[in-house]
């Protein structure tokens, strides 16, 4: 095996991307019940394609879909190869690519293609890209968050056998990448660790299009709810990744402390009987709402009816479903976690959750309902906060200046926003 991953080293003779352009968004599925329009990395993929799409680029998703995803019901709008996955599985986990699937993927690829892999810790990546190298195709990475819970906050390995494949293999398929795309300064610093050869490029998520939709203007509710506190999640009902344990066990004791108001969730997912059940057992069940997901306007009437938008989440790259609220003028109540903690609190659009526990997210909830007075300024910065993160538009274009630029100096790394 050392052999082919020496290769993985190897691939900075293929950094200039020649015209014309043809960009594949490789996104591997991985089989979850939620919605394909719920998933947030095909989300991020979809939007980059119609972006690059609109600005005559020949730009598609290339979708690696598991066994028992039916696509018929979806809606698809942008450009779709849909191949079906085969090869080795071990424990039920598929660790390897049939020949047939490598050949379709990189069918039809001309010289100036190059692949954005929306993907990482990710055994599939070793055949698919020595396939990549070995025609000459390069390849960028978005890691989306898939690092971060394999260290903590002071960038320590919490999870040894993981970090010690991070580092042993994905590290070569990181360093011989084009670039590498961070969306916060913290997954940057997680990514120069793995791989400190890696050209390490940060850009972030966004939550509108200048391009189809303008600048959004300030939204304008300018007051909070009459049912004031009504804090939200919107998102994946996944309790470990979105911290949801903590939430509903923070405000439980959040209650239990004389705090007011209630809790709504909206999402998808097979743990939502779960987490009713969890409010259920710690008796707060009639304040706690736990619904199914909501799209376009009706997701839009769900953010205007509460005041603050929550996400304790335990690792995440940076939550679009949070900036979306942000926009949309909610005052924000994350973790470090969501890698929007620091900037929530910089410009001052929201509160931070101090410690990731139930008893830190009480103490948010708590100074969140003390915070009635200066809701208002909270609403207007967190709008102005998710406007400066970024600009679908800007950042796809952004991203094809990187595929048609020779790779950069090891550890580099660049801020893209508006």
């Amino acid at each position: 095996m050392n052999a082919p991953l020496d290769e993985l080293a190897d691939h900075r003779r293929f950094a200039t991307v020649p015209p014309p352009l043809a960009v594949r968004h490789l996104l591997f599925d991985v089989c979850e019940a939620h919605d394909l329009k719920a998933n947030g990395l095909y989300n991020v993929a979809r939007q980059l394609t119609a972006e690059q799409s609109a600005a005559a680029i020949d730009a598609k998703i290339v979708f690696l879909r598991e066994e028992g995803r039916d696509l018929s019901k979806e809606p698809i709008d942008v450009p779709l190869q849909v191949i079906d996955l085969a090869g080795r599985k071990l424990r039920g986990r598929r660790i390897g690519i049939a020949g047939e699937v490598l050949n379709a993927i990189t069918a039809g690829a001309n010289a100036g293609a190059i692949f954005h892999i929306h993907a990482a810790r990710q055994p599939m990546l070793i055949p698919i890209v020595l396939r990549l190298r070995r025609l000459g195709i390069p390849y960028a990475v978005t890691v989306h968050g898939r690092y971060s819970h394999v260290f903590d906050a002071d960038n320590r390995a919490t999870r040894l056998l993981p970090a010690l494949y991070l580092q042993l293999v994905e590290r070569r398929i990181l360093e011989g990448a084009l670039f590498v795309q961070g969306v916060s300064a913290a997954e940057c610093e997680v990514i120069r660790r793995i791989a400190p050869n890696a050209r390490v490029e940060l850009v972030p998520n966004a939550a509108y299009s200048s391009r189809f939709d303008g600048v959004p203007q300030l939204p304008a509710r300018r007051a909070p709810t009459a049912r004031f506190p009504v804090f939200g999640f919107l998102g994946r009902y996944e309790m470990q990744h979105k911290g949801l344990d903590l939430l509903i066990s923070g405000f439980a004791a959040f209650a239990r402390e004389g705090g007011k108001g209630v809790l709504e969730l909206v999402g998808t997912g097979p743990q939502r009987a779960d987490i009713t059940a969890l409010a259920r057992d710690l008796r707060i069940a009639d304040r706690v709402t736990v619904d199914g997901p909501r799209f376009g306007q009706d997701k839009l009437d769900t953010l205007k009816g509460w005041d603050y938008f929550v996400m304790p989440s335990r690792f995440e790259g940076v939550p679009i479903g949070a900036i979306e609220a942000g926009l949309h003028g909610l005052p924000l109540i994350v973790s470090a976690g969501t890698g929007l903690r620091q900037q929530v609190a910089d410009s001052q659009a929201g509160i931070g959750i101090d410690a990731l526990t139930a008893a830190g997210v009480a103490r948010a909830f708590h100074r969140a309902q003390c915070a009635r007075d200066a809701w208002c300024a909270m609403s207007s910065a967190a709008h102005q906060m998710a406007l400066s993160i970024g600009d679908w538009t800007s950042i796809a274009a952004r991203l094809v200046s990187l595929y048609g630029q020779r790779a950069a100096a090891p550890g580099t790394s660049r801020q893209v926003g508006r």
